[in-house]
Order: structure tokens, then sequence, then C-alpha cells
């Protein structure tokens, strides 16, 4: 790819139009209690892609909540296509400290929900693909946009794509990364145990089985024992292992034993644990514990009840050609370049596993920003990441 494209789209690079396109996405509300989280910022994006002059669909995935998919570019050659994939849902507002919809910027941030996960990005995704189109520049393959759904719950507007496409050689998913290269994830599952007691009148508690107490020998095993043990684990590209103890409740009121304990955990497994393993984990934890104490009683479940469902790991090796493309448009746009691996889980591995797309991970902001209060995503690295963007584009698909 000659620089002087790059240069080319730079000077078509409308900044001040993605930080205005950030602040519209923000003020649509799409997080999941709304009956349909999507469909208000997806047929705005919609809209404003056909406006834009891009070959766009309006894709239904379930009901009425639609992906949106914009391409640039006629070419044929499929080793020359590339996805920027970014989720259009966004977690619930009512933590928030800050008006969630108001796209206010105060000391270079803009603030709301969905400015960090992920609408900052969104907004760089296609302003990267308006600035090559004003450019007026060509391109031998093709660059797709990709607006999802359901990212935040179960993935389906990835997983829609996984199977109907547009299946491109290579994606970038934009999650707040920093503009790092994250090139893998960690699979995630969680797991729930549920104890099961004898309830009786707090006056009598010999009449009855306290799952509460029974509880504490099932999160010392785990505390003690398993998650040590766990954590040990590591891999090259997604990092260490790791088991969180997230929920417990139990009991009715303090004048009754308790009949039932329950105990929710996050398990983020390697590419070579497995969600089943995970399971098993804490099956042989309550068996054991059982042979020991005839009156233990519990059993375990993934909580969406469904294995079908499954959050794998993604994986893209630090030398393949995506990794290292991104290596040298950081270097070109930031002066530096950095990998490392996502401490969450995206859509990405859903790209990568089932659509057989090589994925990284790339966007602006800090993860830690993402669902908190005052959740904020700074201006310049929007901007930046759609420079990224750019780069990574022309240097894919020309």
């Amino acid at each position: 790819m000659p620089l002087n494209s790059y240069q080319k789209a730079l000077e078509h690079l409308d900044e001040a139009r993605i930080i205005e396109l950030t602040k519209k996405l923000i003020a649509i509300p799409s997080y999941h209690g709304l009956e349909v989280p999507e469909k208000e910022v997806s047929a705005f994006l919609y809209k404003y892609l056909v406006d834009e002059g891009f070959e766009t669909e309006h894709v239904p995935v379930e009901e009425e909540r639609n992906n949106v998919i914009a391409c640039y570019g006629a070419g044929s050659d499929k080793e020359k296509t590339l996805m920027l994939e970014g989720h259009m849902d966004t977690v619930d507002v009512k933590n928030m400290s800050v008006d969630p919809f108001s796209g206010n910027i105060k000391n270079g941030n803009i603030y709301g929900r969905g400015s960090v996960d992920m609408k900052g990005a969104l907004a760089a995704m296609v302003g990267a693909l308006m600035a090559i189109k004003k450019a007026g520049i060509q391109l031998d393959g093709r660059a797709y946009f990709a607006g999802v759904v359901d990212e935040e719950r179960n993935y389906r507007g990835a997983d829609y794509i996984a199977k109907n496409g547009p299946i491109t050689r290579y994606a970038i998913v934009g999650e707040p990364t920093e503009l790092e290269i994250h090139n893998g994830h960690r699979g995630l599952i969680w797991i729930e145990i549920k104890v099961h007691g004898k309830y009786a009148h707090g006056g009598t508690p010999e009449k009855g089985i306290n799952a509460i107490e029974k509880i504490n020998s099932v999160i010392t095993e785990i505390v003690t024992k398993l998650k040590p043990e766990i954590m040990k684990r590591k891999h090259p590209v997604t990092g260490p292992s790791h088991l969180n103890l997230g929920h417990i409740k139990g009991g009715t009121q303090p004048s009754t034993v308790a009949g039932e304990c329950v105990l929710q955990m996050d398990r983020r497994w390697l590419p070579d644990e497995s969600q089943e393993g995970a399971v098993e984990e804490i099956e042989n934890i309550l068996a054991n514990l059982k042979k020991k104490d005839p009156e233990f009683d519990a059993t375990v479940t993934v909580m969406d009840d469904d294995m079908d469902i499954q959050f794998p790991p993604l994986v893209c090796e630090e030398q393949s050609p995506l990794v290292n493309i991104l290596k040298e448009a950081s270097s070109v746009v930031l002066n530096r370049s950095k990998t490392s691996y996502f401490p969450a889980w995206t859509d990405g591995s859903i790209l990568s596993r089932d659509g057989g797309i090589e994925t990284a991970v790339l966007g602006p902001g800090h993860l830690s920003s993402a669902h908190s209060e005052e959740e904020f995503c700074p201006v310049q690295e929007i901007i930046d990441a759609s420079k990224i963007y750019i780069y990574s584009i022309l240097k894919i698909c020309s």
C-alpha cells in the first residue's frame, strides 16, 4: 500500500463528524431492559450509511433486532477482505451517575452509556470507510462495517454473521483496548452451585440442615485448592486462567434455618481447557464433599442452562498477517505498537471459531470504563482508532 493513499484518505477524515456521530449514537438508548434494545440505533445507522452512499443491508437477526452491514469496494479477491465489527447494544443505565445519553465532552473525554462500549468505536469505523470513499480510493477487495446486536447477552448478531456472512479474511473487533492490539482472550462460563438444605424454625435448628453452613465448605475448597490451581494455568496468547466468586444468596430470614443457598461464579477458561472441564472440576468438589458429609446435597449448572451456547476463547497468533498489519498501522499512527490479551470476552471468538475469520481486537478507551457509573471514552483515541482502521483497510484490501 503506498503511503500516499493513506495520506490522501487522512485528508478526507472528518474528525468533527466522527465525534458528532459518536454523540448521536450515545443519545440513542440501546440498553438491555428495552423491549428491543438495538431497534432505534440500528435504524439510525442504516439510514446514515445509506445516505453516505454505501451498499448497506438491514439484516433481521431476531424479530426487530437487525444487524447493519455496509460495504465499500467491489473487488473479488477474497483474501483482500476486512470486517470492522462492533456491537450496538449496551448494558443498563441504572447505575450511572452521569447523563447516560448526553455525549458531553469534558477534559478530552466523551461521556455516556456506550461511549467506550462501544459506540465510539462504531463511529471510528464508519468514519474510516467514509474517508476512503470520499478520497475516491479504489479497493482490490472489500471493506465491511458490521454493527451487530446482542453482544452483551448471547452474541446472536455475531453468530448470524458467522453462519450467513459476510465472511471476510480478516476482522477487527473494536472493543476498548486503549488502541493496543489484543490478539486473544479467554473463554467465559457462568457456573451456579445450589446447596440444598432443610428449612426449620430458628428455635429448633437441629430439625433442619443449614445450607449456608454447608456452602462454606464449598467456598473453602474452591478458594484454597481449586482457584490457586486454576491460576497456575497460562496460555501465551490469552493469558492466565481465572475464577471469580461473584454472587451468593441464601435463606429467607434470620429466624429460619436456610434451606437453600446459591453461589454463582465467573470462570475464564483457556484454549487448552473446556467449558465441560470447568464444570467437571466443580462437580468433583461437590462429590468429594458428599463422601465426607452424608447430609451434604448440592447441584451445579451452567447459568444459561444451554451447553450449546458457549463463549469460547479467541486466539490470533502474534505472527499472523493481521497482527503484523495492526502493528504496522499502530506504529504509523501512534509511534508505538503493543500486543496483549483482552481481559473480557468478545464477539471475535465467534467470528473466528464459527466463521473462520482471522480476528483481533483493537479499539478506543479503557475496559475499566465500560459498564461503569461514569462511562467515557477519550476523544483522541476515537480519532486515532479511525486512522488505524483506515491504514488496515488500505493495507489489506488494496
